[in-house]
């Protein structure tokens, strides 16, 4: 689901994005510069977005528009084939497709399980320190559940690796992180 690492692998080929937020919207424009066309599929009769992208989106070649628009399935035998989708007061469509990008979770991480146990930020996302410990000593985050953090899998293994060796420090009692080879 992430247009910005897939791209390309759809040059020239028919994909959907699924959303109506800022990352639905510009990950669609980003997916234009390879792909034939896009089918953007709205939650939404309007997008959630600055009017200047949405203009920009309703206004490209590339782009057809679906609005108010839910989407019922994705669907392909050994690999993706179409999505499958209804708007009110029509029948349900389906368009062939060989990527789908789906933004319809929104940008608010998943956190409600924790239930106030650690502090997390105004969007939801959980606040960490440079070691990626949360507010409640030994219990450490990384990933798209941060406050602030760049939603790739590079990025969240990257912090992964950093929060490793601070759990081995916490757990050993070190006052620093030490490196796995000396001079």
């Amino acid at each position: 689901y992430c247009a910005t690492c897939d791209a390309a692998f759809f040059r020239d080929q028919v994909v959907a994005v699924a959303g109506n937020n800022d990352e639905a919207v510009e990950e669609a424009l980003f997916l234009t510069k390879f792909v034939s066309e896009v089918h953007f599929i709205s939650p939404s009769e309007a997008l959630k977005v600055p009017e200047h992208l949405a203009e920009e989106l309703q206004n490209h070649p590339k782009v057809r528009m679906y609005t108010n628009a839910r989407v019922k399935d994705l669907f392909g035998k050994e690999q993706l084939e179409g999505v499958r989708f209804s708007m009110p007061g029509s029948e349900e469509q389906s368009v062939a497709v060989s990527g789908a990008f789906v933004y319809l979770q929104g940008g608010k991480p998943i956190t409600e399980y924790l239930m106030e146990q650690v502090t997390c930020g105004e969007t939801g996302g959980i606040l960490v320190d440079e070691e990626f410990q949360t507010s409640l000593s030994g219990v450490f985050a990384v990933g798209d559940v941060l406050q602030e953090h760049v939603k790739q899998v590079v990025v969240s293994a990257s912090e992964g690796a950093i929060a490793g060796i601070a759990v081995e420090k916490f757990l050993r009692g070190r006052k620093k992180m030490t490196v796995d080879w000396s001079k």
